[in-house]
């Protein structure tokens, strides 16, 4: 049976804004968008709403959620690695547990649909699949010895091997500073086999680079203390992203953070990859140079929008995701800045939302304004007193439990 949804307005994140029309949704899709609204009973009349896709978050760690306001920003990245690694070791399964279905939550709350999550620990799985959003979840990997990388793929596809999940499965190779190159080809080869998208954090700090190019020894001790460093590795001399290209894992990844890669705009163009920007993480690590989404935005590369984890973040709601980007990006429109949120986080991730057209997905989000309201639609989502959104459906279901209207 068929949906009609009355709205004030509509952002279909592929097309000009509609205004007073009907947008008619059956099966979990949307069928068509009117602009003569019918008057027909059982419409629901959200004429008071503007309505847009759902957010998509890119990047995020739900199971770091537990550790909120346990860590604060560190004097290096090192040192905030040091502090993360036994504060997440410590965590019981309960509390993690019960941290991914809070901050699930909140960013539900404030209009996520669609994730991409990062998962060490494949039993958490069918916990965080089994939240409510259209979804790509990534087998975080660590591995920086060549030693146990075939042994560590061979963990993983057995993980891929199993009967096909409601949410899609992907990898993700953790960086190229904790990653050995046998682990990252086997991967690779490991995404193509069974058609999984990648992603990597990448060219996220200065050390990073160093390391490649000359061997940092902050990162090589951070190693050694982890009993996790292999004797036989050599710098490839080479910047993060082209010695990643070299590996031929590149190709279309989805590339968090990217905060050092000014001089390699041109191998990222070619090879498609698909950044992702995490606004408030960059402001709590206090970075002063960052992603230059002008520069890739203007090269027609679909930036993304992450939250990261509450382990490098005050907050998962995307509301003040968008509200950070604003601020960081003076030179980036917020009619970008959203479609960031959506349609370039859909692209990224490879799933079907983002956009609101016949065909598409009915995965969308509302916001009720006033009569009276004659400023630009694209504003709405960042005034400053909006916490929540005050409609929510996914897949043509409304609420998902969260009690929005």
């Amino acid at each position: 049976m068929s949906l009609k949804i009355k709205f004030r307005a509509l952002l279909t994140m592929c097309g000009a804004p509609i205004e007073n029309g009907e947008l008619i949704i059956d099966g979990g899709n949307i069928v068509e968008i009117s602009t003569t609204p019918s008057n027909d009973e059982g419409v629901l009349d959200l004429s008071d709403c503007l309505l847009m896709p759902g957010f998509v978050n890119a990047h995020c760690h739900l199971s770091l959620t537990a550790l909120e306001k346990k860590l604060s920003p560190p004097d290096s990245f090192v040192d905030w690695i040091r502090a993360l690694i036994p504060l997440n070791s410590g965590l019981d399964s309960e509390s993690r547990v019960n941290g991914i279905h809070a901050g699930a939550e909140v960013m539900q709350r404030s209009g996520v649909t669609g994730l991409g999550d990062y998962v060490a620990e494949p039993e958490l799985l069918p916990v965080i699949g089994g939240l409510g959003f259209r979804s790509v979840l990534f087998l975080e990997t660590i591995g920086f010895q060549s030693e146990k990388a075939s042994e560590l793929c061979k963990n993983l596809e057995e993980v891929l091997k199993r009967e096909p999940p409601l949410y899609q499965l992907g990898l993700a190779p953790h960086a190229p500073y904790s990653v050995s190159p046998d682990l990252f080809r086997c991967l690779a080869e490991l995404a193509e086999k069974y058609h999984c998208p990648l992603s990597c954090h990448v060219a996220e700090i200065k050390e990073e680079s160093r390391f490649l190019v000359l061997g940092d020894d902050s990162l090589e001790k951070l190693l050694k203390e982890r009993s996790a460093w292999d004797p036989e590795w050599r710098p490839p001399y080479q910047s993060p992203m082209k010695y990643l290209d070299g590996l031929n894992i590149l190709h279309r990844l989805v590339a968090v953070h990217c905060n050092f890669v000014s001089d390699d705009l041109d191998v990222m163009e070619k090879k498609k990859v698909k950044p992702v920007f995490c606004p408030q993480s960059t402001e709590w690590f206090g970075r002063t140079q960052f992603m230059p989404v002008r520069a890739l935005l203007d090269r027609g590369m679909s930036v993304a929008l992450g939250t990261d984890s509450l382990a490098s973040n005050g907050s998962l709601n995307f509301l003040d995701e968008l509200r950070c980007a604003d601020k960081l990006l003076p030179d980036v429109s917020r009619e970008e800045i959203l479609t960031m949120a959506t349609r370039f986080g859909g692209e990224a991730l490879g799933l079907e939302c983002g956009t609101l057209a016949s065909g598409q997905k009915a995965d969308l989000i509302g916001f009720r304004v006033p009569r009276d309201f004659s400023g630009p639609w694209s504003d709405v989502p960042f005034e400053l007193h909006r916490r929540e959104v005050d409609f929510y459906m996914v897949d043509g279901q409304r609420d998902a439990g969260l009690g929005v209207k």
